[in-house]
This record gives structure tokens, C-alpha cells and sequence, in this order.
């Protein structure tokens, strides 16, 4: 689905580290309309290496994210796409910024710059998950469900070991120049995308790449679409967010206290060979929540199973009749 276009600009931005920017772009996109109340929408927040339209081939009549029903806003958190990044020219002088700015500055963005004074739902999968865990904490009253896609509240150490490497690959290869290059590393970004090709995918998937072209398909695909979409020093700040995200930070390290903050409906959709996020994270989140709904999403596809759902596969169906149910259920007690 096509969809409509904008980007709100923040004055005097103040990052959660105490650097401001000037003027700070949030990138967006709309599908669908707006209903008499303004209480159809639904804002889909990206995972860690997408942008605001993510979901495009999820979003449409009859669809996962069923324009016939529902507003939805698909949003560039800060650092990609046509929100405000480090290849706009500051380069490694960008703010490191948080899971959180990224909220605040999507908070300001729907409120500001759409006019709405409330969401039906945040959804999104993976970092998108991330985002709205930390809607549900900072702005209890003012989103009604979350959809959880393989989720979590916090990033672990073996998410961790995982960007270090990914960010060894890059940072260490010459055309990278400590972050001064003048031409995008691509060699650099698709050797990252070799560390962390395995990751998102599971045993039982990786074993039916059995003909060599295949493998090495599958294999370089990841880094190559990076390489496509993204400058070397905005990839790597997004990575770094993801991998220091933790809800529990502004509350002592006391995760439950910080999920004790959501007052929302969640929807949780865990893949079952999900390795990325692993489970015991997903159902830390499950369980610290007051109102969770737990959905196993079975797929040989791993972290991508859930993240990436293809049309016609059995995870496909399954998520689009849970997030359907679950959005016309949040609607109903509007």
C-alpha cells in the first residue's frame, strides 16, 4: 500500500544523555483514514534495521493491519531513514541516542504533528517491540494495546556479543576510516551482515539451504540489503540502541516495577525458534505484565519468522487472525 508521506521536525531535541539537536526530523507514514473519534490509530514502530514502512505488505483492505478499520502511522524512529540520522552530516558526532528518545520523539510527532491525543495500539515486532513496551511505561493513558512481536523488554549479553562482532566487521574494515569515510563502506556493512545472518534464523532452517547457491544466498542477503538501505555510522547507532536497551534503567534495574507501569492490553507473538530474542526474555516480558496475552507463533524461520512473516505460510495466518482479533477487541471498548 502506498501510502501518505511526512516527517515533523522537533525544536531544541534533548536526548536522553543530555545532547540536543537543533531540529530533529521524525519520518512517517499513514494508511488509511481516521474515524469520526480519531480513535482508530494504530502507530507500527520498526524493528532495529527497518523504517517506516516496514509493514507495507502487511497493511491494506482485508490485510494483518486492516486499513478498513484502522488509521496506521508507520514511523522512522530516530537515526533512519527520513528521520533525523548521522549521514545528514554529523557522522559519528550524531547523538547516541536510546530506545526511549525514539519514543518521545514518536510521541511528540503524533501528538504535535498529527493532532492525536491518543493511540488504539503501538504494534511492532523485535526493536519495534522495544518501542512499545516503552510506550506502555511512559504514556499509560494514552495508548489502549500493545502487539508484541517477538518481543522483550531489554536486550541480553548474547544480543550484546552478537552487535560487537557485527561492529567489529565494520568498524575494522579500511574503507570504514573511524567513521570519516567519504563512500558508504558496503564491503564493510555486507561483512556485518555475515555475523549476523545466522542469528535471526534457526537450526532447522539453515539446514534446508542444502545446494550451495542457496546457502550463499541466503547468506549474503541480509548484509547486501543493509548495504542498500543504510550509511555504515546510522546502522551502527541503531545497532548500538538495540543493544543497550533496558526498560528496567530508569527504574533501578527493577524490571518489574518498570512493566508494573503499563496499563495496556498486550499481545505477545513469540516465535518458537526465535534465538535473536530468546525465550526466557519473551516470557520475563509476559510475566511482568498485568494484562498479557501469550501467542506461540510455530516456524522453522526463526527471529524472521515472526519479524518477517511471508504471505501464504502458516505464521502468516496465524498473525494476521491474532493482531485482527486482538485490534477489533481494543476498538470494541473504545
Amino acid at each position: 500500500m502506498s501510502g501518505v508521506e511526512g516527517v515533523h521536525t522537533i525544536q531544541g531535541f534533548r536526548f536522553e544523555n543530555g545532547e540536543v539537536l537543533d531540529c530533529l526530523d521524525v519520518g512517517y507514514v499513514t494508511y488509511g483514514s481516521l474515524n469520526r473519534d480519531r480513535s482508530n490509530a494504530v502507530l507500527l514502530t520498526p524493528g532495529t534495521s527497518n523504517g517506516r514502512r516496514w509493514a507495507d505488505a502487511l497493511v491494506g483492505p482485508g490485510k494483518m493491519y486492516d486499513t478498513d478499520k484502522f488509521f496506521f502511522i508507520g514511523t522512522d524512529a530516530i537515526g533512519g531513514g527520513t528521520s533525523s540520522k548521522p549521514a545528514d552530516g554529523l557522522g559519528t558526532r550524531f547523538p547516541r541516542y536510546t530506545i526511549r528518545d525514539m519514543v518521545r520523539a514518536e510521541h511528540a510527532m503524533v501528538t504535535a504533528g498529527l493532532g492525536l491525543d491518543r493511540l488504539l495500539a503501538v504494534a511492532g515486532p523485535s526493536m519495534g517491540s522495544f518501542q512499545g513496551v516503552e510506550w506502555g511505561i511512559n504514556y499509560p493513558d494514552f495508548v489502549r494495546g500493545l502487539v508484541l512481536i517477538v518481543p522483550a523488554a531489554r536486550s541480553d549479553a548474547l544480543f550484546g556479543s552478537i552487535v560487537e562482532a557485527l561492529t567489529a566487521m565494520i568498524t575494522s574494515h579500511p574503507a570504514y576510516d573511524m567513521g570519516a569515510y567519504r563512500e558508504n563502506p558496503s564491503e564493510a556493512i555486507v561483512n556485518g551482515g555475515l555475523v549476523y545472518f545466522p542469528w535471526v534464523f534457526s537450526d532447522a532452517y539453515l539446514a534446508t539451504l542444502v545446494a550451495e547457491t542457496d546457502r550463499r544466498r541466503a547468506m549474503y542477503a541480509l548484509g547486501t540489503a543493509w548495504a542498500q538501505m543504510w550509511d555504515a555510522n546510522s546502522l551502527l547507532w541503531r545497532y548500538y540502541a538495540s543493544r543497550h536497551h533496558d526498560a528496567s534503567k530508569p527504574f533501578g534495574g527493577d524490571m518489574r516495577e518498570a512493566l508494573s507501569r503499563v496499563t495496556a492490553r498486550c499481545l505477545l507473538l513469540v516465535a518458537d525458534t526465535d534465538r535473536t530474542i530468546p525465550g526466557y526474555l519473551s516470557r520475563e516480558l509476559h510475566e511482568g505484565l498485568a494484562r498479557s496475552e501469550w501467542v506461540t507463533i510455530p516456524t522453522i524461520r526463526g527471529h524472521l519468522g515472526g519479524s518477517r512473516p511471508i504471505d501464504g505460510t502458516t505464521e502468516h495466518a496465524l498473525m494476521t487472525r491474532h493482531i485482527g482479533e486482538f485490534l477489533d477487541r481494543l476498538a470494541d471498548r473504545s
